[in-house]
């Protein structure tokens, strides 16, 4: 089994996601009002092809302001990077100039429902050592949050006067 930044991959390929999809925790705390993940500011990634240079992501990912970006084929998305996952292959030789994205690019980032408590969020965070996470939404395109996203969430709630406080 390997890591990555979605969960443990067997050597068949398949994910392991921890359960956080299709566990039927919909991470309703009694809170009343929009669904508490919606109120993790998720921002939709810049995308780079896959056989673009690692330094061309990274210029992406400056440019977008997230630390992440989705790798695109002419068939659709292939994967994700973090800054992590350059500065990991860069440290272990890769020549910025020379590598595709392609070429180092995660099958998909932890993918968290839009309707999760950013409590919830931030814990899987923490568990998987995550810097990112997918938030996904019937009706938005992917967003991307970053563990900094997910803990002014969590902090911004834990302000509120309402009874999610008891919760915890």
């Amino acid at each position: 089994m390997t890591r990555d930044s979605g969960g443990t991959r067997d050597r068949g390929g398949s994910l392991d996601r921890g359960g956080s999809r299709g566990s039927g925790d919909t991470g309703d705390r009694g809170d009343s009002g929009p669904d508490p993940a919606r109120r993790i500011p998720a921002r939709v990634p810049a995308r780079v092809g896959a056989l673009e240079s690692l330094r061309t992501v990274t210029q992406a990912m400056v440019a977008s302001g997230l630390g992440a970006v989705l790798v695109e084929s002419p068939l659709g998305p292939t994967g994700f990077l973090t800054a992590m996952d350059v500065i990991e292959a860069v440290a272990g030789g890769a020549d910025p100039d020379t590598v595709w994205a392609g070429e180092i690019a995660r099958p998909a980032p932890r993918t968290v429902s839009c309707t999760q408590h950013p409590a919830d969020v931030g814990e899987e965070m923490t568990a998987y050592e995550l810097e990112v996470v997918a938030v996904i939404d019937e009706n938005a395109a992917l967003g991307v949050a970053s563990a900094l996203d997910v803990l002014s969430a969590v902090l911004r709630m834990a302000k509120e006067p309402t009874n999610h406080h008891s919760d915890r």
